[in-house]
C-alpha cells in the first residue's frame, strides 16, 4: 500500500476487535504451537476479554502482552491510529498533535508517543552509533557575502562564495568536519 490514507486506515481498522485480531495474526499467526499442550492449535477469541485461547487445552494468549499497549486503558484503535500518524508523518508527531487527533488528555498523548518511540527504538535493532553514544550531524554555509535565504541557487548548489561544511559530533567525544560540494546524500556519504 503506497498511499495508505486516513480513510483506508479507518476502513481497515474500524474498531478495537479488528485491531486485536490483526495484532494476534501478526504476532502469532493463525495457527501456532500451544506453549502448554505443545500441539498445533488454532486460537479463538475469548468473549469480552482481549485474549485468545487454545482449541485443545484452553491456554490463553494475550496479543497485547509485551507491547506498548499492554496495560493501557486507551482503546486499541487509538493506539493503531497513533502508530499510523508516526509512520506517515515526515517530521515526527508531537504529543499535542496526538491529543488533538485522538481526543485524549495531554498526559495520555505524551505517554502514547513516548511508548511508541521507545518500542520503535527497541524493535529497530540498529542500536546506537559511535560505540554507544549519540552522534549528531549537520551542515552549514561558510564565507561569501550573500545573507539570509540566498544560500543555494535554483539547482541546489551553493551560491558563489559559499562553502558547505558538514560536521559530526559524538556526544562527549570527537568532532569531525568536512567540506562538501553539494547538499546531497551522495556527497555526505563520501
Amino acid at each position: 500500500m503506497t498511499d495508505f490514507t486516513v480513510l483506508a486506515f479507518m476502513k481497515r481498522f474500524p474498531n478495537d476487535d479488528v485491531c486485536l485480531d490483526h495484532l494476534m495474526k501478526v504476532r502469532f499467526s493463525d495457527t501456532s504451537i500451544c506453549p502448554k499442550c505443545e500441539r498445533e492449535a488454532k486460537f479463538h477469541r475469548v468473549k469480552k476479554r482481549p485474549v485468545f485461547e487454545c482449541q485443545w487445552c484452553g491456554y490463553q494468549i494475550s496479543p497485547m502482552a509485551g507491547t506498548p499497549f499492554e496495560r493501557s486503558s486507551t482503546p486499541l484503535q487509538k493506539w493503531f491510529y497513533a502508530m499510523y500518524l508516526f509512520t506517515t508523518s515526515r517530521h515526527g508527531v508531537p504529543a499535542k498533535e496526538l491529543q488533538r487527533q485522538l481526543g485524549v488528555t495531554y498526559k495520555c498523548a505524551w505517554r502514547m508517543g513516548h511508548e511508541i518511540r521507545k518500542y520503535m527504538t527497541a524493535v529497530d535493532g540498529d542500536g546506537s552509533y559511535g560505540g554507544g553514544t549519540v552522534v549528531e550531524m549537520d551542515e552549514t554555509f561558510m564565507g561569501g557575502r550573500k545573507r539570509n535565504k540566498d544560500y543555494l541557487s535554483k539547482r541546489g548548489n551553493p551560491v558563489e562564495g559559499k562553502t558547505i561544511v558538514f560536521g559530526m559530533i559524538e556526544r562527549q567525544g570527537s568532532v569531525q568536519t568536512h567540506i562538501i560540494d553539494k547538499r546531497t546524500r551522495k556527497a555526505v556519504e563520501r
